[in-house]
């Protein structure tokens, strides 16, 4: 591979790699015995305080496992910067903890999730077959990919990674919708893959890929994936958003419906109408979709991989995803960024602690932070 080709793969890989974990998830999903088998609940530092059960699922580590083994082994410069949501440990039926490795081969693979799934073999080989398929996703919706340029330097960029976000959504799979065609409160559609790429020396989100595994319903229980991206590089800029205002004449913003009653207020005063949802990457991608203005959460209850994948589309669309508090507080724009230094002095370095506030235009950001300010 030339380097020029190696330069222009990457977002393909990512795109790529996107479509394989949706395909692991549908997999995992698609049985009820499977499923059963796989969940494990978050505890301690891996739960998230903002909800009463937290889960992890095999399907979210072994998603998050494959991505980085595939973009280590073509990106090696980028091999010690690709992070993730989820820790590799699970515990297996025997009370044992195992690692989540993806072996060179199927074999190996297999053998170390017959570990988790002990008495399991097919589901185990099943999974290890999906992990090493050979998988390139195509769309008429997908566009031209973006041609990156030749002098990206690797070694300055990392990757946070949310295999599986909305596990919950994932899990129960039941959907309820909103008063907004096409916007679901809850349920499968509310599931996303995150991958999201950042330059290491300045924390900027330049490249970000987000699949819905379950986006498009093709029968009862068959779903194929919709696949959003977008590049903001200095001499790139690239996306397959070309969404249409849902209504020029409505004014309307996305929240976690445990969302503080003053701030909405505040919304509605400057005319906004409310939808409420699940899934921080579902909210998100429905401000890159422009079906929503805004999507704001006043809690640090989020994630740098759970932002850094839209925070770089919007980017690439004229939005951004700005530090609630510190917007606020400074009455401007101060985008979210990921400088892995921030580990050494705060060891919740990881959490978007000031809250989050995504828009796919920034020229709305003054009002909403003059009006965020009123005592």
């Amino acid at each position: 591979m030339s380097g020029v080709e190696e330069q222009a793969s990457l977002l393909r890989v990512l795109i790529n790699c996107a479509e394989k974990a949706a395909n692991i998830a549908r997999i995992c999903r698609s049985n009820e015995q499977l499923l059963a088998l796989l969940v494990q609940e978050k505890i301690g530092s891996e739960a998230n305080e903002r909800f009463e059960h937290d889960f992890k699922t095999l399907a979210d580590v072994l998603i998050q496992e494959t991505i980085k083994h595939e973009v280590g082994a073509l990106f090696p410069a980028m091999k010690d910067a690709i992070l993730g949501e989820e820790s590799a440990n699970f515990t297996n039926q025997l009370g044992e903890s195992v690692t989540i490795a993806v072996g060179a081969t199927e074999e190996d693979t297999a053998a170390s999730l017959q570990a988790v799934l002990s008495g399991h073999e097919d589901a185990a080989s099943a999974l290890a077959t999906e992990v090493h398929r050979d998988v390139s996703f195509s769309s008429e919706k997908l566009g031209e990919i973006a041609q990156l340029p030749d002098e990206l330097d690797y070694g300055n960029l990392g990757i946070w990674i949310d295999p599986i976000d909305a596990t919950a959504e994932y899990i129960s799979g039941d959907t309820m919708f909103t008063d907004f065609p096409g916007i679901t409160s809850t349920g499968l559609d509310c599931v996303t893959v995150l991958i999201g790429v950042y330059e290491r020396d300045t924390g900027v989100p330049v490249m970000g890929v987000v699949a819905q595994p379950f986006g498009e319903k093709l029968e009862e229980n068959v779903y194929s994936s919709s696949m959003f991206w977008g590049v903001c590089l200095p001499t790139v800029r690239a996306h397959n958003c070309d969404f249409e205002a849902r209504d020029e004449n409505r004014r309307l913003g996305i929240f976690s419906s445990s969302e503080q009653s003053d701030i909405l207020q505040r919304f509605l005063d400057l005319g906004y109408e409310f939808a409420f949802s699940a899934g921080a990457g579902h909210k998100a991608l429905k401000v890159i979709t422009h079906e929503v203005d805004v999507y704001l959460l006043s809690k640090g209850s989020t994630f740098k991989w759970d932002t850094c994948a839209p925070q770089a589309i919007l980017r690439a669309l004229g939005g951004d995803v700005l530090d609630y508090a510190a917007s606020v507080a400074d009455q401007k724009a101060v985008p979210l960024k990921y400088l892995i230094e921030d580990a050494e002095a705060d060891a919740d370095w990881k959490r978007n602690a000031g809250g989050i506030i995504s828009v796919r235009n920034v020229d709305v950001v003054d009002e909403l932070l003059a009006k965020l300010a009123e005592q």
